[in-house]
């Protein structure tokens, strides 16, 4: 790998580093989790990798134009997003949770007064 380093542009290079250690990464990944006893299928196609790369996203939004945080920023950074993500709700589809069919009707809801001046 050394070798190509004089070869290749820096951001090449750094790209094919980046995708070595994600092959590398994958492959230490598959061995540890055939190894398990309750392991005896692993679906490569069922990884996902969006939420690790929103938590970094959000990470970058955080340092603004500071692209390299230290250790003490990165954890700055994480606390204020634990406590953002805290106080807000995330509402996922339409209906609140807890009700079932049963509790829906097919009964029209009532008209509203106007409000007259």
């Amino acid at each position: 790998m050394k070798h190509l380093r004089s070869r290749l542009s820096k951001e090449y290079y750094s790209n094919l580093c980046t995708f070595f250690v994600a092959v590398n990464s994958f492959i230490e990944l598959t061995k540890y989790l055939l190894e398990r006893d309750d392991v005896t299928v692993f679906l490569s196609n069922r990884l996902c990798q969006d939420p690790l790369e929103n938590f970094f996203g959000q990470q970058r939004q955080r340092g603004r134009a500071h692209e390299n945080p230290t250790a003490q920023e990165f954890l700055k950074n994480t606390q204020a997003l634990r406590v953002i993500h805290g106080l807000c709700s995330t509402v996922r589809g339409n209906c609140r949770g807890g009700a079932s069919a049963e509790d829906l009707s097919s009964q029209p809801l009532p008209k509203r007064r106007k409000n007259t001046k």
